[in-house]
């Protein structure tokens, strides 16, 4: 599901997960971006969408590190271009997360995917 956002005085719908990507997951670029303050921001996503916007951030977060280790990205890549301060932080809270490393995870998606005669390369296009 692609959650549409309106930013604040109207104007276009934003894609939240791209938004929040180019943002790097940082709920006070989000808020600039969608012309409010952090606090509206947080009001009205913990009311539309049911979660605070920085536990929503994490598990996005996780979501797009999962699609970019089935398309065959480094998880050392993926950590970079998530935000994570380093590759340690990434694998600790991807590990907490899912309960594997996101190599063990990478090694299982590839090898299903291979498996069903799914893609065998990276896309031209970032699944993000």
């Amino acid at each position: 599901m692609n959650w549409r956002v309106l930013p604040k005085g109207g104007g276009d719908s934003v894609c939240l997960e791209r938004l929040s990507l180019r943002c790097g997951y940082r709920i006070g670029e989000i808020a600039s971006a969608l012309g409010c303050g952090e606090r509206y921001f947080h009001e009205v996503f913990t009311r539309d969408i049911g979660l605070p916007p920085k536990q929503w951030m994490r598990w996005e977060r996780m979501v797009v590190a999962c699609r970019k280790l089935a398309y065959g990205r480094h998880h050392d890549e993926v950590a970079a271009d998530l935000g994570f301060l380093s590759t340690r932080h990434f694998r600790r809270e991807f590990r907490g997360r899912y309960g594997v490393s996101p190599a063990e995870f990478q090694q299982r998606a590839i090898g299903e995917r291979d498996a069903d005669g799914g893609i065998r390369e990276i896309p031209d296009q970032d699944p993000a």
